[in-house]
């Protein structure tokens, strides 16, 4: 079965806000083994509306099997424009596109009159709008807002239709959409798509796949035809994905065959799966092994504590932490010796490690993490250039430093910074060498 998303809005169209709808959409119909065929976005204009459907419908159909033992659908999915204001077309261009009229549908107008009573506020004559539907519609109901969904049937094409805002939506698809998509897959063990996603720090991009890639093959080989690995980076991080698909039970065997194969490769350097960032991997580690941790930061300017304060519960473990971006306020807060930063300047080993020994000391903490360093876009030296940068870890047996030139803008190696010095923190709690 396959499907298309349509995506309507003047703020989606111009960019001004981000389509998290159709991703989320295109994921949830990838799971029941359903494969959407395009993504399409069109302004707060019926014409433009009528003629996607209108396109969107025609695709549908011409992929439909004509040698199917069975009846065949496709889907439509179309999200935003059932609002109650004038800049709100979809319901329009849906009957024009089909050809029908706008009726009210008493249903639709309970079922708005029961949400404005439940939330105790009066209903605005315009809001009766979004009773309206095309004549061989039907109504889905909305339990989170005032806009009741779409559902018509053309040519085998299935076109469902929910309001834009992302809570409703997921709402509605859930509690109406998936149940009548899943009726109409029927019996049989159906074709779906699983997707891992494994998270790694320390090592580029380049040299990672150079690790993996047998496993990049495509298909990656001894598994499914139809299982594939890739790698995508996103601040720093970069994520190993396997997409499989195929009946359940194999694409879950052929995930869990790589995700060892991975970590037996990759080892140290995989921190969590899906969505978990660095910090909460660490601060795990730090809340079951009951240590605390404090902070000095120079060029990071405090983003390593936001970072280990980001997790909820970081009170466990984070105690204090100083930015000492003068070298003053290095020789006031961490009584760092003023002859010692004359001697080897700010950004050196020496200075790094007195900054971490001076904040485990003066928070009393089992680890203490400093980063001292030249973030740019000015003060590089030939011998210091732009993004080099000093990180010291204090712990209960040693104090380690290690220097570091990362590359790209001020914010960038800040943040590279800030992530390298979670990543030792996290190497040592594992009892791990830096695989790095």
């Amino acid at each position: 079965m396959n499907a298309i998303i349509l995506s309507i809005g003047d703020e989606l169209a111009s960019g001004l806000t981000i389509n998290t709808n159709a991703a989320w959409l295109s994921q949830q119909l990838a799971a029941t083994g359903i494969r959407t065929l395009q993504h399409l976005t069109v302004p707060d204009d019926v014409p433009a509306i009528t003629s996607a459907i209108r396109q969107a419908h025609e695709h549908l159909t011409l992929r439909l099997p004509a040698d199917s033992h069975r009846k065949a659908y496709g889907i439509l999915l179309i999200t935003g424009g059932l609002g109650p204001t004038e800049d709100d077309l979809t319901r329009q261009a849906l009957a024009d596109a089909m050809n029908q009229e706008l009726i009210e549908d008493p249903d639709a107008f309970l079922q708005i009159e029961r949400w404005f009573k439940k939330i105790n506020r009066p209903m605005s004559p315009s809001n009766r709008l979004q009773a309206l539907r095309p004549v061989d519609a039907t109504i889905l109901e909305n339990t989170a807002g005032t806009a009741p969904g779409l559902k018509m049937e053309k040519d085998n094409i299935l076109l469902f239709v929910t309001p834009g805002v992302p809570r409703e939506m997921t709402e509605m698809f859930t509690r109406s959409i998936l149940p009548a998509i899943q009726e109409l897959q029927g019996e049989g063990e159906p074709t779906v798509t699983q997707v891992a996603k494994i998270n790694t720090f320390g090592m580029g991009e380049s040299v990672l796949g150079e690790k993996i890639k047998d496993l990049m093959t495509r298909p990656a080989p001894g598994e499914s035809a139809n299982t594939l690995v890739g790698t995508t980076v996103h601040d720093g991080i970069v994520s190993v994905r396997i997409y499989s698909t195929g009946p359940r039970q194999a694409t879950t065997a052929a995930i869990e065959s790589l995700r060892q194969t991975l970590h037996q490769r990759l080892g140290p350097l995989i921190f969590s799966e899906n969505d978990e960032p660095l910090e909460s991997a660490v601060a795990d580690l730090l809340k079951t092994s009951r240590y605390t941790i404090a902070t000095a930061e120079s060029c990071t300017g405090g983003l390593l504590a936001t970072l280990l304060t980001n997790v909820p519960g970081s009170s466990a473990y984070f105690q204090r932490g100083w930015i000492t971006y003068a070298n003053a306020a290095k020789h006031e807060d961490l009584s760092i010796p003023e002859d010692l930063i004359q001697e080897h300047g700010a950004v050196s080993e020496p200075v790094a490690r007195a900054m971490a020994e001076g904040a485990k000391k003066f928070a009393e903490t089992d680890f203490a993490l400093s980063t001292t360093g030249i973030a740019g876009p000015d003060g590089g030296t030939p011998e210091k250039p732009v993004g080099t940068v000093w990180i010291a870890l204090a712990s209960p047996d040693e104090t380690l430093a290690r220097k570091f030139t990362f590359p790209g803008n001020r914010t960038q190696i800040r943040l590279r910074a800030a992530q390298m010095s979670l990543a030792l923190l996290r190497w040592k709690l594992l009892g791990v060498p830096a695989p790095i």
